[in-house]
């Protein structure tokens, strides 16, 4: 009996000690931290059943870039890119293939999450596509102004200033207006992000405010709000939306129509804390992440202290007077350790321990009705602060992940972001309605096209083709000159140009260089070098071979054989009859390819016409006019080159010998 008595006064001298303790806490003025604890009433939570009912649809999510990104808190797709912001501080987006590129960055280097206060943390972002710039929020800078383009900024709204007397701090959400207006949240004015854990039991501070970007001023529409967090505009422009995290609703605000100026609760009673907000693609409603779901065998201990504003108090004195050593011996003395000591206490990773492992996503039509809902109960996906479906995966953040989380998007979720382009599509309908619709403008021509294709086609290969086109078949047919229906069109100067070469040819040469073996023989040679040549060159070579041909004809043409006259006559008639005048053009190719001694061969008659050489002498002129790459010319001088030597050779005098006894002279044998 003496040990239960002895034992009931030692339990009542520790509850009377805490007493003492937590009156001592509570009663001692001027303790922070320094805010107001009221009374808060709480709209009944709506009850888990119907779209509400537990699902498991966000389970067994695939972990993307782990440990490569850190706190992937808010989303935004632009250029077919992902973005997102960081607890490090960085902007980064993320291709379709899966590479991380560094965007931006408000804060100062850092060593870490701990220095979040350092570092920075961009807790909402949007993107102005038409003129390529991101306007960030960041919880400790402020909200800033990106030019995607040169990265130039523009600090917007400056951290620590007083708007209508109140200090804005934990800069949250970004929704810009078609004429570059912010509607913008803070969710606290009296602690940092640092501290956010503290704002779920002291009283509400945040706000909504309108940014003016002509006035460069901001503009309070609501106060008072638990909390303040994701901010969206409607489609229509008529009113604003903004979720007020701890009260677990959604507020409405007119910005346009007969109710501006006024607000009142779009969705209240939410089965969890709602952070980002995202207008759905298709105009159809919300889209409402959850970073905490709760319910009756999951309760929310923060929920049930909304009415006890003394628990309250002292839960938030207590954590402060715990924090306060901490921060001294970090002063005094840095460390890793007393850094990440102070970082997590009143933080809201170190709340997140406490908090049910269920996290979640609701979509919402514009009357506040919930459509769907999809759960995460495997904690794979803790703490859902935003989400969006990129290519066809839904892509979930947390600010406490070190991942990106993703699923296969829901189908009604799929369905809304994929009608993002009921434009696109019905411009596509329209094209293609228009290309039915003039089916024949466009036949029409491709009609006509393809005829003048059909009858152009000789002339076309004959111009445009390469010479191994037009060789192949005119060597083919030199030896049929009865077919001229295939042979292309080419003008008068061309056929007496033809003649004249073809009389030249005929007069310099004798009969064993006419034969047709000769455009065999050389027609590999013509036929891969030809592309290779240029168009001014055959056309000078013409010139001379007429000049030739204007001053030869008469003084040689007696001296020919019977044989070389008929061929000759034979090439004439060929070319007066219109058949194949193209029948030189093989001869062209060894003319434009042949060898210098060739053309030198040529000019020799035209600067000595007056004499005349035997047969002898026109078939030693022809075989020389014959050498080719493969058979050298026989008379070319060897080069003689003289190789200076480097080595000093000795005089003609005397070498002088240095000895012991003298200097002698030694004659030299050179």
């Amino acid at each position: 009996m003496g040990l239960l008595v002895g034992l009931l006064k030692r339990i009542f001298k520790l509850l009377l000690y805490f007493a003492l303790f937590i009156a001592v806490v509570l009663l001692i003025p001027n303790m922070p931290p320094y805010t107001k604890f009221t009374n808060i009433k709480l709209e009944p939570t709506q009850p888990r059943v119907g779209v509400l009912s537990p699902n498991e649809a966000l389970n067994n999510a695939q972990q993307l870039f782990k440990d490569k990104l850190k706190g992937p808190e808010a989303f935004r797709v632009f250029d077919g890119e992902l973005y997102t912001g960081l607890g490090t501080g960085e902007v980064v987006k993320i291709s379709p293939g899966g590479h991380i590129t560094f965007v931006t960055k408000i804060g100062q280097p850092c060593t870490g999450v701990s220095q979040e206060h350092i570092c920075g943390r961009p807790l909402g972002f949007e993107i102005d596509e038409k003129n390529k710039l991101m306007y960030v929020a960041d919880a400790y800078y402020g909200i800033w102004k990106i030019d995607l383009k040169t990265d130039k900024k523009q600090l917007l709204v400056p951290p620590n200033v007083e708007i209508d007397g109140k200090q804005a701090k934990i800069f949250n959400s970004i929704a810009l207006d078609n004429n570059g207006d912010l509607y913008w949240t803070h969710s606290s004015s009296d602690y940092d992000l640092k501290d956010g854990a503290m704002t779920v039991l002291s009283d509400p501070s945040g706000r909504l405010l309108h940014y003016d970007s002509t006035k460069n001023t901001s503009k309070v529409l609501l106060d008072n709000l638990w909390f303040a967090n994701g901010v969206v505009i409607s489609p229509d422009n008529q009113f604003v939306l903004v979720a007020e995290t701890n009260s677990y609703r959604i507020m409405k605000y007119y910005i346009n129509g007969p109710k501006k100026g006024k607000s009142e609760v779009f969705i209240t009673g939410l089965p969890g804390a709602p952070d980002n907000l995202r207008v759905l693609p298709d105009g159809s409603g919300v889209l409402i992440s959850l970073y905490v779901v709760f319910d009756n065998e999951n309760p929310l201990i923060t929920q049930s202290l909304a009415n006890t504003p003394l628990a309250r108090k002292f839960l938030a004195r207590l954590s402060r007077l715990i924090e306060i050593p901490f921060e001294y011996l970090y002063e005094q003395y840095p460390h890793v350790v007393l850094e990440d000591i102070v970082y997590k206490i009143g933080h809201f990773s170190s709340l997140s321990s406490m908090l049910p492992n269920i996290s979640g996503i609701l979509q919402v039509d514009w009357n506040g009705n919930i459509v769907a809902s999809y759960f995460n109960t495997d904690n794979s996906v803790a703490h859902v602060s935003d989400s969006i479906v990129y290519n066809d995966k839904l892509y979930i953040g947390g600010p406490h992940l070190p991942y990106i989380a993703s699923v296969p998007a829901p189908p009604l979720l799929k369905k809304a972001f994929t009608v993002n382009k009921p434009s696109s599509a019905s411009a596509m309908k329209s094209e293609e309605v228009k290309k039915t619709a003039q089916p024949k403008v466009q036949s029409a021509p491709t009609d006509k096209v393809v005829k003048s294709t059909e009858k152009d086609k000789v002339n076309v290969v004959g111009k445009k083709d390469n010479i191994p086109k037009a060789d192949k078949p005119l060597v083919q047919k030199s030896s049929e000159p009865s077919q001229p229906e295939k042979k292309p069109k080419v003008d008068s100067a061309q056929i007496n140009k033809g003649n004249q070469q073809q009389k030249d040819k005929v007069e310099t040469k004798p009969t064993k260089i006419e034969t047709e073996t000769k455009p065999k023989s050389n027609e590999p040679k013509a036929t891969g070098a030809k592309p290779n040549t240029d168009p001014k060159k055959p056309m000078t070579n013409q010139n001379n071979n007429l000049k030739q041909s204007e001053e030869k004809p008469k003084v040689i043409s007696k001296k020919l054989d019977e044989k070389q006259n008929k061929h000759e006559k034979i090439v004439k008639d060929s070319i007066n009859s219109g058949d194949k005048p193209k029948i030189v053009t093989p001869e062209k190719v060894p003319h434009a390819k042949s060898t210098e001694s060739k053309d030198e061969a040529l000019k020799t008659p035209n600067e000595k016409p007056k004499v005349q050489k035997n047969k002898d002498a026109v078939k030693t002129k022809t075989a020389n006019m014959k050498q080719t790459p493969q058979n050298p010319v026989r008379d070319q001088i060897p080069v003689k080159e003289d190789i200076p030597s480097d080595r000093r050779k000795p005089n003609e005098e005397t070498l002088k010998v240095i000895k012991k006894s003298g200097p002698v002279e030694i004659p030299n044998p050179n």
